[in-house]
């Protein structure tokens, strides 16, 4: 399939009219946006947009959305259910994945439940010597035991597993699937693994280094992060390298950001209404304090005397719009099309 990547005036149509948004928000969805977001590369072969044909979620699309998580009352609560062994030095860790889950969903309150074991109605497969699960099976365990979590506060359930998944006989396998219609998940850490796909017994044998440990806690974030995004009604992002760009291989999920594009993080506040400085700041603490310092974001302006921020559009270094000289924040319809024409004839 022959992906060209969405121009400028795309881009602006997908993100759609900001005036009505706080400024922090404004900031956040038009500053450096060429400094912290990169354009989708066109695909090679095996990459996700090589096979699947992506036309890209606007905002205007993602509004129209009906089957999303969308908190309200009680109903807040993302439970995370372990299905089998999480007991060894290179299982995913769990515990710091959660913390980011907390901060990332902002309003919503993310809990672990108590491992369960495989089930004998759990189907699987051996695929190159490797015990894969149907993804059905956790679909259904989730749907069965529904009453025994707290109905009142669950608003989302998702099966995470270190052991392989496939959707249907089809697929050679999958990171993690989605069905938002019932607000159910299965996301699997098997593949995250740089040894991957080495035995058991070597990933039991093998110490866990300090570089594998930061390339697998970096994968698991943005496997958790991204599937529950799609629950959340985010479909696959091809305006900007983001956390919801589809991926067919690890060089891809590599890619990816832990943070999401202008376009995805107007849809996700949209819904959850987060402060989003406050989001990010924390987000950015945490990347820090578990080895992600290169994760960040720039949302904030650079401060200028008796100036409430700082924003600067150049276009073959010509300057065509800025806060400091007066032009204000680019919050207008025609303040944006003067940015988009200047782009385009530009090119």
């Amino acid at each position: 399939m022959n992906f060209i990547p969405p121009d400028a005036k795309h881009i602006a149509e997908a993100l759609s009219d900001i005036t009505q948004l706080p400024r922090d928000m404004q900031m956040a969805v038009t500053n450096k946006l060429h400094e912290n977001f990169q354009p989708v590369p066109i695909p090679n072969y095996g990459d996700w947009l090589r096979n699947h044909e992506e036309k890209g979620q606007t905002m205007a699309s993602f509004e129209r959305t009906t089957s999303k998580a969308v908190p309200h009352a009680t109903f807040k609560t993302i439970y995370i259910q372990p299905v089998g062994s999480f007991n060894h030095p290179r299982a995913a860790p769990l515990d710091i994945i959660i913390q980011f889950a907390c901060v990332f969903f902002a309003g919503c309150e993310v809990e672990l439940l108590p491992t369960i074991d495989f089930s004998k109605d759990m189907k699987y497969r051996e695929n190159n010597g490797i015990r894969q699960y149907r993804t059905d099976g956790f679909y259904n365990y989730l749907s069965q035991k529904r009453h025994h979590r707290d109905a009142r506060r669950e608003l989302l359930c998702v099966a995470v597993t270190m052991a392989d998944i496939y959707p249907n006989e089809s697929w050679n396998f999958v990171y993690g699937e989605a069905r938002t219609i019932d607000g159910l998940g299965v996301y699997s850490f098997a593949r995250l693994d740089p040894l991957f796909p080495a035995s058991p017994q070597r990933l039991l044998s093998v110490p866990l280094t300090d570089e594998h440990h930061v390339i697998m806690l970096r994968r698991c974030i943005k496997i958790l992060l991204h599937e529950l995004g799609h629950l959340f009604g985010l479909k696959h992002c091809i305006y900007y390298v983001c956390l919801m760009n589809g991926a067919n291989n690890q060089i891809e999920m590599d890619r990816q950001t832990l943070y999401l594009c202008p376009i995805c993080l107007r849809k996700l506040y949209s819904t959850l209404q987060f402060d989003v400085r406050h989001m990010y700041e924390n987000f950015v603490n945490l990347c820090e304090i578990y080895g992600l310092e290169e994760e960040h974001l720039d949302i904030t302006s650079e401060p200028t005397p008796q100036v409430t921020g700082y924003f600067e559009v150049t276009v073959d270094g010509n300057l065509v719009h800025s806060k400091n000289d007066g032009d204000g924040f680019p919050d207008t319809k025609d303040k944006i099309d003067k940015i988009v024409k200047a782009v385009e004839e530009a090119k």
